[in-house]
Order: structure tokens, then C-alpha cells, then sequence
């Protein structure tokens, strides 16, 4: 059985369900800005990038990779809109106060795994259906696995990661376990057997997760494809699914137990699970400290 690779293993998150009930209120709905029709702005404010309709070539033939990221096969998909950010918790919110909605996980230990602005962080704990619920009210759609694979190549086709093959990452190229986290880990512990795995010559200046955007876009313009949080997609997991895959436009098994996860966390260290063609899978009810989400949407 397959989790989301990450430190989230070593971590007992005791959480409260926060229950904030507000006033319902209309929002504006998804509007194009004077961006040459390349973004726009979702009924939740978020910015959304264009990804152009076409074909790319999905999965991962390299050493590292797995048997469910093979074949490598042709998709074609239709234009779309995804987030340009991963949802934060002040979007979150905003949600919470205007429909009432009352699944979302939060505590001070929690808290805790956040840097700096916590309304800037990108959301977590929320399971696949707490995912879901905020896209239906934005208007908006869990992105497929495929989306959410082309969204983060951004262009660079047959490369390991989102910005290409080198490792360690380049400077500015997300937030993951890196010398931050290990430094505060240490500082923490009396036990050196307490201290993560971490990768040694990066630095992203955060020992959890950061606020969205503050890494460098991919070619599509897209902030924390890797690292920082997992994002829930909107395809059932199966393993042999790629063999089987339709070429245009796939959504994924029509069921199974699990949902998949993509992009790794600020928990990850090691150069397979941050691979842009790594597959994950969780339980739809399970919540993580590591686990987030982005929204889609149709041209």
C-alpha cells in the first residue's frame, strides 16, 4: 500500500474541528482580466492560468520511476483553466463563512507546521470530499491527474522534475525537507534519532510549508507544482490505469479506494517522490498536515 511519501508519517496531528458558521453572500463570478484571455479570476479571487488544449506525453520511463507511472502514453486534452496558487486558508475560510460548512480539521499543532502569514499558507487537513465541497462552491472542479501533469511540466517535456533533471533542486525551486527543517529539528530534539531525513545542499528558508507563490513559477506561470503541499486530483488511483488510459481528455478509474495525490510536500526529500510524474494515493477521508488542493476549471 501506497502513501504520500513524506514526514507527515512521524507526525500525531490531534485536531479540533474548527466550526465557523457565517453570512452567506454572492460572489463575482469567474471574470476574464485584461491578460490576453490567459487568466482569470475565479468566484473565489483566485488568479487562473490558461493551459492550452494539446498533447503531451504522460508518465516516466526513468530508473527512479514506478510501475504505475509506465507506459509513458499520448494525451490530448481540451483547454483549461487551473488555480495559479494552491488554495490557502483565508480562501478556505471565506468559504466556511459563507456556506457554513463545518469538515475542515485545524489546531495549534497544526499551526505550528505553518511559516509566517497563516492566511497565506496554502490549506490543509481537508480530505478529498472537503476538496471537492470548496470547488463546487467556487464553481470550479478538482483538476484531473492528467491536468495536473500537464499544468506541471509547464512545456518541459521528459524532464524528472518541474524544473528539469538537475539535483539537488536549483535555488527558489520550492518548499521540501530541506537544511530549514533540519536546523529546527534539531534545536527541538534531544535525540539525534529524532531528527528528519532532509535534503542537505538545498535551502528554501521555511521548515514547514511556505505561503503560496514565494518560489519561482513554472513555464505555465504555475507557484508550488512541487513541494510546499499534495494536491488532491479529482481521478480515482488504480495501478495498471496508464495501460488502459483513453488519449483524449481521461478522468481516471470509474471507481476504487483510492484518490489520487501529486506533487509532493514540504515533508519530501528524496529525488523519486518529487518527480513531476510520481503518483501518490490516499484514503478520500484521510487528512494530512502535507495534503492541499488547486482548483480547475473548463475555457
Amino acid at each position: 500500500m501506497k502513501f504520500a511519501n513524506s514526514l507527515a508519517v512521524l507526525i500525531l496531528v490531534s485536531s479540533v474541528i474548527i466550526c465557523i458558521v457565517g453570512c452567506g453572500g454572492e460572489s463575482e463570478p469567474i471574470t476574464k482580466q485584461n491578460t490576453g484571455g490567459n487568466e482569470i479570476i475565479g468566484k473565489d479571487g483566485a488568479p487562473m492560468v490558461l493551459i492550452p488544449a494539446g498533447e503531451f506525453q504522460m508518465g516516466d520511463a526513468f530508473k527512479e520511476g514506478n510501475s504505475d507511472e509506465r507506459p509513458i502514453h499520448t494525451v490530448y486534452l481540451d483547454a483549461f483553466y487551473i488555480d495559479k496558487y494552491e488554495v490557502t486558508n483565508a480562501q478556505y475560510k471565506k468559504f466556511m463563512d459563507a456556506t457554513g460548512y463545518k469538515e475542515y480539521f485545524f489546531d495549534d499543532y497544526v499551526r505550528d507546521k505553518m511559516d509566517t502569514n497563516v492566511l497565506d499558507q496554502p490549506v490543509i487537513n481537508v480530505n478529498w470530499k472537503d476538496a471537492k465541497a470548496y470547488a463546487d462552491w467556487a464553481e470550479k472542479r478538482l483538476p484531473t491527474e492528467a491536468e495536473w501533469e500537464k499544468s506541471a511540466r509547464g512545456r518541459l517535456a521528459g524532464k524528472k522534475y518541474i524544473w528539469g533533471n538537475d539535483w539537488p533542486p536549483p535555488k527558489n525551486s520550492g518548499s521540501f525537507a530541506d537544511t530549514t527543517l533540519y536546523d529546527k529539528a534539531l534545536s527541538e530534539t534531544v535525540c539525534y534519532c529524532d531528527i528528519p531525513p532532509t535534503i542537505s545542499d538545498y535551502n528554501d528558508g521555511y521548515a514547514y510549508s511556505a505561503p503560496v507563490g514565494k518560489f519561482s513559477p513554472n513555464g505555465y506561470g504555475l507557484y508550488d507544482m512541487a513541494g510546499n503541499v499534495w494536491e488532491w486530483c479529482a481521478d480515482w488511483y488504480a495501478n495498471n490505469y496508464y495501460a488502459n488510459s483513453p488519449k483524449t481528455n481521461p478522468t481516471g478509474p470509474s471507481s476504487g479506494s483510492y484518490r489520487v495525490l501529486r506533487g509532493g510536500s514540504w515533508g519530501d526529500f528524496n529525488a523519486p517522490t518529487l518527480r513531476v510524474a510520481r503518483r501518490s494515493l490516499n484514503f478520500p477521508a484521510n487528512t494530512d498536515s502535507t495534503i492541499g488542493f488547486r482548483c480547475a476549471g473548463l475555457k
